[in-house]
């Protein structure tokens, strides 16, 4: 498989007020990815709530998601636990139901030591055939994968890549300054995604990609171009279309969506949906953008 490159869109996944995955949403949902232009989805990761989901809930989005993509994008499921065997048993399920490749954050919550780490990932890795990306995310994982660890997971033949959500430019370039040419670093900072791909990232995976494919794949277009003024206006314009949809969490990806045109459901507990102010106000500012 070619590795990871582009814009990934970190999926929400569709829920109703019950907590149940929406399943009639998901096709529309990525139909509305692939228009869009993005390269492929993350399934179940941060964006997608994985870590509040049943492991039922999460292998029908595997499943559903893959026949809904029919292979025109990627599919990478996140098939990260605090535990090793629940990891595991994701990643095959994952595999089965046959995604791309798959992804994982380090156990959160506990606080392994590094070998424990390193060993927790070589077993998610040696459980399948496909490809894994290890999601650094130490803000939420509690757990930091650093670039020497990194060095030591590219020498098990099925980690090709990490995903780098820790806000720090620095390990973003000591990732791409250590590990070896042909591993893929993957951007998961949105505000710094054209400055990453300078200096080597291969894309980005970003949950504000849901309600702007488009915008995201135009970013891409431009910076594969290599248009150094518009690539610089385009990451500006990004900056300010993120800080737009801060809050509530992930609430304000759902409602982007639905002022599109598509149904993603609504948030599951005990993340909330969005009140009729704060969404007027959201129409309001997204106008404003431009984006709507």
């Amino acid at each position: 498989m070619e590795p990871l490159s582009g814009i990934i869109t970190a999926l929400v996944t569709p829920f109703r007020e019950d907590g149940e995955v929406k399943n009639e949403s998901i096709k529309p949902l990525i139909d509305f990815q692939v228009k869009g232009g993005v390269d492929g989805v993350f399934l179940c990761g941060t964006a997608g709530s994985g870590p509040i989901m049943r492991r039922d809930q999460r292998v029908l989005m595997f499943k559903e998601s893959v026949k809904a993509a029919g292979g025109r994008i990627k599919t990478l499921a996140h098939v990260g636990s605090p535990s090793t065997e629940e990891a595991v048993a994701l990643a095959v399920e994952a595999e089965n139901a046959g995604v791309t490749a798959i992804g994982a954050v380090p156990p959160y919550f506990i606080k392994p030591d590094r070998e424990s780490l390193l060993a927790h990932f070589r077993n998610i890795a040696d459980a399948v055939s496909i490809p894994m990306y290890v999601y650094n995310i130490p803000r939420n994982a509690l757990n930091a994968v650093t670039p020497e660890m990194m060095l030591e997971l590219t020498e098990t033949p099925n980690i090709r890549g990490v995903k780098d959500s820790s806000r720090d430019f620095i390990n973003v370039l000591n990732y791409l300054r250590i590990l070896p040419e042909d591993f893929t670093v993957i951007c998961g900072t949105d505000s710094y995604i054209y400055p990453a791909m300078v200096m080597g990232a291969r894309g980005a995976i970003t949950g504000y990609a849901n309600g702007f494919p488009d915008v995201y794949a135009e970013f891409i277009k431009i910076i594969r171009e290599g248009d150094i003024k518009a690539a610089k206006e385009m990451q500006w314009r990004i900056n300010v279309l993120r800080d737009n949809l801060q809050k509530p969490p992930l609430a304000s990806h759902y409602e982007a969506l639905r002022l599109r045109g598509v149904d993603a459901g609504v948030p599951k507990a005990p993340l909330r949906g969005m009140t009729d102010a704060e969404i007027a106000d959201l129409k309001k500012r997204l106008k404003s953008l431009g984006v709507l």
